[in-house]
């Protein structure tokens, strides 16, 4: 699966710097399912949504909605189709 390609790993690991970079300038992030504030960042998930085959978008969702905000990504590029 091209997702997974090796050459992706970089700016994956890029992006879940640059949200640890973004937590530790602010003190919290952003739960993109439902706009609250999450200050630990070990409740923290970081969902890749993939853009083009070589680009992701990296978003930080609170543990506790990472299920509910992947079903509604996906759910949403079914009904895209």
């Amino acid at each position: 699966m091209e997702y997974l390609n090796s050459e992706n790993l970089p700016a994956r690991i890029f992006g879940m710097k640059r949200l640890e970079s973004l937590f530790n300038q602010n003190g919290f992030l952003i739960c993109q399912l439902t706009g609250k504030r999450i200050y630990d960042f070990d409740q923290i998930v970081a969902i890749f949504v993939p853009l083009t085959t070589s680009l992701d978008q990296v978003m930080a969702v609170h543990c506790d909605h990472a299920q509910e905000f992947t079903q509604k990504c996906l759910s949403s590029l079914k009904n895209f189709n």
